[in-house]
C-alpha cells in the first residue's frame, strides 16, 4: 500500500471492513478489539517509524481470522 493510500484510510471515517471508524484510529472498534494486545499497541507506532508494518500485520492478522 502506498504512504498516501495509507494517510487517506487513517484519515478516512470508514473502516477497511466496510464499518464506521473515527477519522485517525487505524480501524473500528470491533477490530482494533478483535487484535493481541501487542499488535494493537503496535498501531501507536508513527507512520514512517513502524506504523506502515504495525498496519500491515495487523490486517493480515484479520484476513487470516475472518478465512
Amino acid at each position: 500500500m502506498e504512504l498516501n493510500e495509507l494517510l487517506e484510510e487513517l484519515r478516512g471515517e470508514t473502516c477497511r471492513c466496510g464499518k464506521k471508524k473515527v477519522s485517525m484510529q487505524t480501524l473500528c472498534r470491533k477490530d482494533y478489539m478483535s487484535l493481541p494486545p501487542g499488535m494493537r499497541q503496535a498501531l501507536y507506532r508513527r507512520v514512517g517509524a513502524g506504523y506502515e508494518e504495525a498496519y500491515e500485520a495487523a490486517c493480515e492478522y484479520l484476513d487470516d481470522k475472518a478465512a
